[in-house]
């Protein structure tokens, strides 16, 4: 199938006062027309950051694109002036944020938002614009929308946002959706019911999702393929399906062990040890080393290579090196 799009060994830098850290490195992934992409992994494990540099929005400054590239429709993002990526974002790549309060405006009405949403990718006058939104609001499920039009984003609540922002999002009709922990802030109902709105708008649509979050429980649900990261790389990836029955990552089998189960013998939930190192403090070897409970002498010094499993899963670690004896289920 043809590639909508394509990181290509991407890494990126943030400026420090003792030299630049490299808090992403040499990241590649890829993304098909209709596919929901869930990237997962534990706070500081790079995931946002990756995301900002595909929509250009890296702070000035203090971040940038070190090494690789990133590609849509085979055409280089990083080669694009401000003023073409301003024409990519909305139009073919859209964003929605874990807290919409951030992200909407406090002082103006909803429909002031949406509108202008609208109008700024397309010539649309004022009225058809209005026309839209109320048509975008009541897609996204939200009842009475031609009252929603006229509140603020205070007087809303956090799902009712989430919704707003995603009407916003979905108004160009963009190829690419990244949703960036969007159903983090939200209790386990209102989650359900975002995450049905986003499967019903790309089956509709042709929408195609990045999912950044940390709750393997979401991803499971609503992913084809999944790329676990950790400390700034991607230590697993391949189709959900097959991510979920045989993770092969040391990582990635202490995330699924430490998820709740409803059915079954009751037990204790199996902690990781320790926390994501910071950038500076990222080890020369295997970045998960010290909290591994599989690690060897190797993983010490030597940093793993992407081991390949022939069907599109991949993963970064020693235990399938083709001298160790060691297994991992």
């Amino acid at each position: 199938m043809t590639k909508l799009m394509e990181i290509d060994q991407l890494s990126i830098e943030f400026a420090n006062a003792s030299g630049p850290i490299q808090v992403v490195s040499g990241i590649s992934l890829e993304l098909e027309p209709g596919q929901t992409l869930g990237i997962v992994g534990e706070s500081g494990s790079g995931k946002s950051v990756t995301s900002l540099s595909v929509m250009g929005l890296l702070p000035r400054g203090l971040a940038r694109v070190a090494e690789g590239d990133i590609r849509l429709h085979g055409q280089s993002l990083l080669d694009m002036s401000e003023s073409q990526m301003q024409r990519v974002r909305g139009n073919q790549i859209a964003t929605i944020f874990q807290e919409p309060m951030t992200a909407l405006n406090p002082v103006f009405k909803i429909g002031r938002q949406i509108r202008e949403s609208i109008r700024q990718h397309s010539k649309k006058s004022k009225k058809e614009a209005h026309k839209e939104s109320i048509i975008l609001l009541s897609e996204v499920g939200i009842s009475a929308p031609e009252q929603i039009m006229e509140v603020y984003p205070h007087q809303l609540s956090g799902g009712m946002r989430q919704r707003v922002m995603i009407a916003m999002a979905m108004a160009s009709n963009p190829e690419i959706l990244i949703a960036d922990e969007p159903t983090t802030a939200l209790d386990v109902t209102i989650q359900a019911q975002i995450l049905d709105l986003m499967r019903k708008l790309q089956k509709e649509r042709g929408t195609a999702i990045i999912l950044i979050t940390h709750d393997l429980g979401v991803v499971a649900e609503i992913c084809d393929r999944v790329c676990v990261m950790y400390a700034g790389q991607i230590v697993e990836q391949g189709d959900a399906k097959s991510l979920f029955k045989e993770p092969k990552h040391p990582y990635t089998v202490g995330l699924l062990n430490s998820m709740p189960r409803f059915s079954g013998e009751m037990k204790r939930l199996q902690a990781i040890s320790g926390q994501v190192p910071h950038p500076s403090e990222y080890a020369t070897g295997c970045r998960f080393a010290s909290r591994c409970p599989s690690r060897m002498d190797v993983c010490e010094n030597t940093e793993p290579a992407l081991y390949d499993f022939n069907n599109g899963h991949r993963c970064k670690c020693h235990l399938y090196r083709e001298d160790t004896n060691v297994t991992h289920s």
